[in-house]
């Protein structure tokens, strides 16, 4: 999926008018061809610098409709709650965004069909939620959907940044120190000791060298990482089995795959007890999924239960074939399509796997902590040995 960019333009319309304005799209050439089915000829058509990523940040699409569902609730209309939005809006690029949802609904689409020509900003399950809401004409309510999935979603990638932090930090602090005592401490004691003509230990002597070999090996990992990244971005792109072993190995991985595997189905059954309490069809609510997923292990997955439910099997029967979905949720998924209460199995399911995810995340984190801390002790405790090992040859250097 290409990159939106914001472009600055200045033309003319078929009455002579002058005008001039701002466009989103991925290239130049679609921007000019857009404003010329409006029926404005450009001369000017320039890339605005702008932080296009940090823009349409999770948080950003939960404010938005957030706000958009207090207003609809509240009696506003669709429009007059967009011009609202648009007026108290900081953000240039979010101005546009709904300065062009106000004008596609002016000229008669729908908000779902208004949002699906950007899927850069809004995922595909959005504007199929917002279309659901349209149907029933409960259009606050999809948007109450949409809050509830997005903040499941910006909960998940919390929970994730927040366990990897302190390994990271660790990591850093093990570096930096290592390097440091390397490069700047090793190396006065080893002048020190070669002016007392004192004999240095193996290990100083190895330590003493490392900088040289680092010299060597540092810029031949350089360039093998820049061969190596290419090719296996390539193969990911273009032999989607290669992507797919890779994530079976990582299913395999103790705690890490089980934490991967509880982050997937949390996302799986958030996004169908949206879907269905939006009031979509569950076979709709899968290709919606199945879209949502970047990963082809779940992706095929998913598309399978699809197949299945298309050809009259129950889903409980569907997901069975398949052991990404493990017994407690076949049998909560069971017994909800006997009672008819699919919705509530799925929000249970939600919830519970969003929850193991949290508590397998800080379980990893702490089973990673005394390793990290073991390594870096080791590390910086073995050069300071190997600093302070030579002195117990000074007395023979001395005498």
């Amino acid at each position: 999926m290409k990159q939106l960019n914001l472009y600055s333009w200045q033309g003319v319309s078929l009455n002579g008018e002058y005008c001039s304005g701002y466009q989103l799209c991925t290239h130049r050439e679609q921007g000019e061809q857009q404003l010329l089915a409006e029926g404005i000829i450009t001369y000017h058509f320039k890339l605005k610098p702008h932080r296009m990523m940090k823009v349409w940040q999770l948080k950003t699409l939960i404010v938005f409709f957030q706000q958009l569902e207090s207003m609809l609730n509240a009696g506003l209309t669709l429009s007059a709650s967009l011009n609202l939005l648009m007026s108290n809006q900081p953000s240039l690029a979010w101005r546009i965004v709904i300065e062009l949802l106000l004008k596609k609904i002016s000229a008669g689409e729908k908000l779902s069909t208004a949002l699906s020509q950007w899927p850069q900003i809004f995922p595909p399950t959005l504007p199929a939620l917002i279309s659901a809401g349209e149907l029933t004409g409960h259009l606050p309510n999809s948007c109450l959907q949409v809050v509830k999935l997005l903040e499941q979603q910006q909960a998940m990638k919390e929970e994730l940044i927040a366990a990897l932090r302190y390994p990271c930090i660790t990591l850093l602090f093990l570096v930096c120190t290592t390097t440091g005592l390397l490069t700047f401490v090793l190396p006065e004691f080893a002048l020190m000791y070669q002016s007392l003509n004192a004999p240095l230990p193996y290990l100083t002597q190895l330590l003493i060298s490392a900088p040289q070999y680092l010299n060597v090996l540092l810029p031949l990992l350089c360039i093998i990482t820049a061969l190596v990244l290419p090719i296996l971005h390539y193969c990911e792109h273009r032999y989607p089995t290669w992507k797919r072993v890779r994530h079976q190995l990582l299913l395999s991985i103790p705690l890490l795959g089980e934490v991967w595997r509880s982050r997937q189905l949390s996302l799986l059954f958030s996004t169908l007890s949206s879907t269905q309490q939006s009031g979509l069809t569950l076979l709709h609510g899968l290709q919606l999924v199945a879209g949502l997923f970047t990963s082809p292990l779940w992706k095929k997955g998913i598309e399978e239960v699809y197949q299945r439910l298309h050809h009259g099997e129950k889903l409980s029967q569907a997901m069975a074939y398949n052991d990404h979905y493990p017994p407690l949720s076949l049998l909560l998924i069971r017994s909800a399509e006997e009672t008819g209460q699919l919705d509530n199995a799925f929000s249970q399911l939600a919830i519970w796997y969003s929850n193991q995810a949290s508590t397998l995340s800080r379980r990893l984190t702490q089973r990673v902590e005394p390793i990290m801390l073991a390594v870096s002790g080791g590390l910086v405790g073995g050069v300071v040995i190997a600093m302070y090992l030579p002195i117990f040859y000074l007395g023979e250097a001395l005498s």
